[in-house]
């Protein structure tokens, strides 16, 4: 007990020394506790609520490393630095990083360099780095995001699953897992797919009282106009607007520009430069916008986010509370608005129906495939989704493909070793002044880019030219998305033909069977698909709800004695703004009529 509340001593110097903190937030004294008494625990605590605090403290106060699980890479790299500058010995082992590179850090780690080290968890499906592990002191095991380990969760990734094993190797260190979304059934989930025994299950509660929230019924063509004025709303404090589709975020990006307001674009078919490029300018204050898809945002660490405004409507109340919590996290008043149309629910049913093929989907895709392997001379197919499509009877999502491939070499009927790309073609078919013209004069980024690209490639575009994008990028200096907008800008209004790269997989056939032999576990597809269904009607009645919006979102977590919050746009009906005076964001809308 003694050498406890010398830890603990310890830990609230620390606290002070690298956080400037005099005392804990809610929840955290208790987890640490728990770990310091080498006792297991669950943490649900809200997003900006400390739950990195929970490992990082006591990591330097325990023998050995502490190993923290972190779903992606750009969250560990956040984090990493945070800790670096802070003096505090951390670094990461993913993806991003070589093989000596990884050989490197370890032998570093094993000599006590660190004392925090960030692990994806793909890492574990590699025997080697399992075997490097088993050398390790490893004292405590914390699980981020760990709603991710639930296949009941919003975000499941089967990666999760191997964490109990990997618990196992490491004989059984203390276990935090740690998540700000995860409703009773999920917490369940989490405590049996981690073999934790009599765990203190944490909930510190899901209300974030700073927080306003509000739902605007419009049709499609007027959002951007809500937009643009919940942004003049917020008098110049950083936001995110989240949007469904890659090329709704670019429409709308352009359309910020083109109103003053500096705005970036983020999603996920940026490569990693760029990626860092627009997180750089955002979390430094050159960009107050970022315009995203749910790519965005995971372990952001911006605290002064004024606004978050949802274009479309999430696929879950729990994807919806976790972007939504990414404003104010510096506990001043913030807001979150939710644009619905009822045709969003088409969008977000594409994208279930793309997550949960039909289980005859899937057979005719490995039927397809064991043909064209006959055919075959490599041992290998390449080919596109789109490709894989025509082959098929019926229309099908690209998104549906890649999913069934996934099942089918998650179940070992496949492997598919690389994904391949090849040259896009550009050829102009009017002159540079034509082209020039046809951009607005407040796209600058776009005109920088036609004018560099004239400059150094006239002959080739007149020719017809195979060009690689991330090269030429490169050579002009010019971001890769800002050319890729120029030219799709381009090529809508027919004053130059393009044609994008070949984008492909290769598939290797690992196990052949009769397709109707698959064996497939179809019913836990078929509850998946149900679960997806189930959490879109929540959602969707989230935005018809007509009472408090954030006990809606309480309740939905299982908090049943939640109150009204006093401020959302539903709870502000028929109360006048003068006892509302410190909401400003919410005030304004209702001054021009939005919210009511």
């Amino acid at each position: 007990m003694e050498n406890i509340n010398k830890k603990k001593e310890e830990i609230k110097y620390f606290l002070k020394k690298y956080y400037n903190f005099e005392s804990f937030r809610l929840g955290q004294e208790q987890a640490i506790d728990n770990i310091l008494n080498k006792r297991d625990s669950v943490v649900v605590m809200p997003t900006g609520g400390g739950k990195s605090l929970i490992f990082q403290l006591p990591a330097l106060v325990l023998e050995g490393v502490t190993i923290v699980v972190s779903p992606l890479i750009a969250l560990m790299k956040d984090q990493v630095e945070s800790l670096a500058k802070l003096g505090i010995p951390a670094t990461f082992i993913n993806s991003s990083i070589s093989l000596s590179e990884t050989n490197s850090r370890l032998n570093e780690i094993k000599n006590g360099f660190y004392k925090i080290i960030y692990v994806a968890p793909e890492r574990f499906y590699s025997v080697s780095f399992l075997e490097s592990l088993r050398e390790l002191k490893v004292s405590l095991f914390a699980v981020d995001e760990a709603h991710c380990i639930s296949s009941w969760g919003h975000d499941f990734r089967p990666s999760y699953l191997k964490l109990k094993n990997v618990i196992e190797l490491l004989k059984k260190p203390v276990v935090v897992a740690l998540t700000a979304t995860a409703t009773p059934e999920v917490r369940d989930d989490i405590v049996r797919q981690l073999n934790l025994v009599n765990p203190d299950v944490i909930v510190t509660g899901f209300s974030r009282d700073n927080i306003q929230f509000g739902v605007i019924h419009s049709n499609t063509n007027r959002k951007a106009d809500f937009i643009l004025d919940a942004i003049s709303g917020a008098n110049g404090g950083s936001g995110i607007v989240y949007v469904g589709t890659r090329s709704k975020a670019d429409e709308i990006l352009e359309r910020l520009l083109e109103s003053g307001i500096e705005a970036v674009a983020y999603h996920a078919g940026m490569d990693s430069e760029s990626r860092d490029w627009v997180q750089n300018n955002f979390m430094s204050g050159k960009a107050q916008v970022v315009v995203a898809t749910n790519a965005f945002g995971m372990g952001i660490n911006k605290s002064d986010i004024r606004f978050v405004i949802h274009h479309d409507i999430p696929g879950t109340i729990e994807a919806y509370y976790q972007e939504a919590g990414r404003a104010g996290r510096d506990s001043l008043p913030s807001f979150c608005l939710l644009l619905y149309s009822p045709s969003d629910r088409y969008l977000r049913e594409f994208f279930i129906k793309g997550d949960n093929p039909e289980p005859e989907l899937i057979v005719k895709i490995y039927k397809v495939l064991l043909e064209k392997d006959e055919e075959s001379i490599k041992g290998s197919i390449l080919l596109t989704y789109s490709e894989l499509a025509k082959e098929l009877s019926e229309s099908v999502p690209e998104m549906a493909i890649g999913t069934a491939l996934k099942i089918l070499e998650k179940e070992g009927y496949l492997s598919r070793p690389n994904d391949k790309s090849g040259s896009a073609f550009l050829k102009t078919k009017v002159d540079f002044a034509t082209m020039l013209s046809s951009l607005s004069s407040r796209s600058k980024v776009q005109i920088e880019a036609l004018n560099k690209i004239h400059n150094r490639f006239k002959d080739e575009m007149e020719k017809g030219w195979e060009f690689n994008l991330e090269d030429v990028a490169s050579l002009i200096n010019v971001k890769k998305d800002s050319i890729l907008r120029m030219i799709k800008k381009l090529a809508e209004k027919d004053l130059l033909e393009y044609r994008p790269p070949f984008r492909g997989t290769e598939v290797k056939i690992l196990k052949r069977v009769k397709p109707d032999d698959l064996k497939l576990d179809f019913d836990a597809l078929s509850d998946k698909l149900k679960r997806a269904e189930n959490k879109l009607n929540e959602m969707e009645n989230y935005a018809y709800h007509s009472s408090c919006r954030q006990k809606y979102i309480l309740r939905y977590f299982g908090e049943f004695s939640a109150k009204s919050c006093g401020k959302c746009d539903q709870c502000l009906r028929g109360e006048s703004l003068a006892e509302n005076d410190e909401i400003e964001p919410i005030k304004n809308f209702r001054q021009k009529e939005y919210l009511i």
